[in-house]
């Protein structure tokens, strides 16, 4: 007579327990070690050679010139400005006047120009180093070679911004116009040109 199981359960139970439970782990691991959706970014030598090249350009610092500041002022000296600086400005970085300096015959808001000299006299001064003459504005709504600005320069007949830039940077490297007929010495400017011009342009000294 036969012995009947008291499992009441198949043999083949634990071995189809344990695939299941393996088969579980595995997708378990699949998932947590499945890699991020997307392109891996690689930084080469290369590409960072390309990236480098991408940025912005830097800008270069502005030129700056020499001008004198003496006379009645804190600190007289050599002092460097940029284009666009202005007599009052020239003062202030030679330490500002002193008390006793007289700012009257001064025109603080005319523009430097390089090699220039700036004298503040002091009040009752006798014997400048200068005459007032140099301090006034040019006549007849003319242009001064040593001192217009681009745009002033720009104005005249026939200037326009590279020929300006050429006439600045001319009396920038070279030191103040001492005549007019000093502009052919510019590049770009010969007696043809000048003949249009010499009717509008004057000098007054630095």
């Amino acid at each position: 007579m036969r012995r009947k199981s008291t499992s009441g359960r198949p043999k083949g139970a634990p071995l189809g327990f344990f695939l299941i439970l393996i088969g579980l782990s595995a997708l378990i691991l699949a998932l947590v070690a499945r890699r991020p959706s997307g392109k891996a970014l690689v930084l080469t030598p290369a590409s960072l050679q390309e990236t480098a090249g991408q940025e912005e350009p830097s800008v270069e610092p502005e030129p700056l010139f020499p001008v004198h500041v003496d006379g009645a002022v804190q600190r007289p000296g050599v002092y460097y400005f940029s284009r666009g600086s202005l007599v009052g400005d020239a003062i202030e970085k030679a330490g500002g006047r002193t008390p006793e300096a007289d700012l009257a015959p001064l025109n603080l808001a005319m523009l430097v120009q390089a090699h220039m000299k700036i004298y503040v006299p002091s009040a009752g001064q006798e014997n400048l180093p200068f005459s007032m003459d140099d301090w006034q504005e040019p006549p007849g709504g003319l242009v001064d070679l040593n001192r217009a600005g681009s745009k002033e320069l720009e104005s005249l007949p026939g200037i326009g911004q590279a020929t300006a830039r050429a006439i600045i940077e001319y009396r920038e490297a070279k030191g103040p116009f001492g005549c007019i007929e000093d502009l052919m010495q510019v590049p770009g400017i010969k007696e043809g040109r000048f003949e249009k011009l010499k009717e509008r342009i004057t000098v007054s000294r630095p």
